[in-house]
């Protein structure tokens, strides 16, 4: 689905650098940055290409704008990775490549070190289709999730142009359950809520022009990981498709007490 506005994902959490990689950051040596390393492997999964004109592949998903992320090692909850594309050249028969950045992005933060994840954010157009369809398999403690027999409590927030996504909650909570086949139990929250407000601060550009905040959601899982991360957020953009094709920001963010155990790099 081409759109002329860059889309934007992001991962919110605690990045463990290799001990190599962190002496070559710590003195400013580092030769492959985050930009670097998510640019080879999109053009290794055959995403984006570098070569430009006529010899550039067809089929691209995207052009690259910029990447990047605080890399800080004191163990707090950063954006330590970000990955801007620009999606108007790709195909138009496809939908927005959210999962495959994420891969990209987590791919190149798995290089750097290990990771927990405390939530995600994508901006970009709805996503049409069956986003339910391609749910992720469910991963279990062993697989570096959060899994206990009541769930994962996460939070959804989402952010629109001119207000286009006010009063939508119950309308939207209804096609996510849907689309969600029921996993995902949703429970829409008040503006003043705490839980309506993504506790995480952007690092990287986010281009949504009079912007609006929309409705905020708790939502119960059966299990916390990056890749559901990812499902959630892409289900979202889903249910959000009746409602304009200008780009949402999506923000998903994890439970705070139960953080996941061991790095979670995307689980798929």
């Amino acid at each position: 689905m081409p759109s002329a506005e860059p889309m934007v994902v992001g991962v919110h959490g605690a990045l463990d650098l290799r001990p190599e990689i962190r002496r070559a950051w710590e003195t400013g040596e580092l030769d492959e940055d985050l930009y670097s390393l998510t640019v080879q492997r999109a053009e290794a999964y055959g995403l984006t290409s570098t070569v430009l004109g006529a010899g550039r592949p067809r089929g691209a998903r995207w052009a690259h704008n910029e990447a990047g992320g605080d890399w800080t090692q004191d163990g707090a909850v950063r954006e330590i990775g970000y990955l801007q594309v620009d999606i108007a050249g790709a195909p138009p028969d496809q939908p927005p490549p959210v999962r495959p950045a994420f891969t990209v992005l987590a791919d190149a933060l798995r290089h750097a070190g290990s990771f927990t994840v405390a939530g995600v954010h994508v901006l970009a157009p709805p996503r049409p289709g069956a986003a339910g369809s391609e749910g992720p398999t469910w991963p279990d403690d062993g697989s570096g999730g959060t899994s206990t027999e009541t769930g994962a409590e996460v939070t959804v927030t989402l952010a629109a142009r001119n207000g286009g996504l006010a009063g939508r909650a119950q309308r939207i909570s209804q096609a996510v359950t849907e689309l969600s086949s029921g996993r995902l139990d949703l429970t829409p929250t008040p503006p003043e809520s705490p839980d309506h407000a993504f506790p995480h601060p952007l690092t990287g550009t986010i281009h949504l022009a009079q912007a609006t905040t929309g409705p905020g959601f708790r939502c119960r899982t059966p299990t916390w990981s990056l890749d559901m991360a990812v499902h959630i957020a892409e289900t979202f953009l889903t249910a959000l498709v009746p409602y304009g094709t200008g780009p949402a920001l999506v923000s998903v963010a994890g439970p705070m007490v139960a953080r996941p155990r061991g790095p979670v790099a995307g689980s798929g």
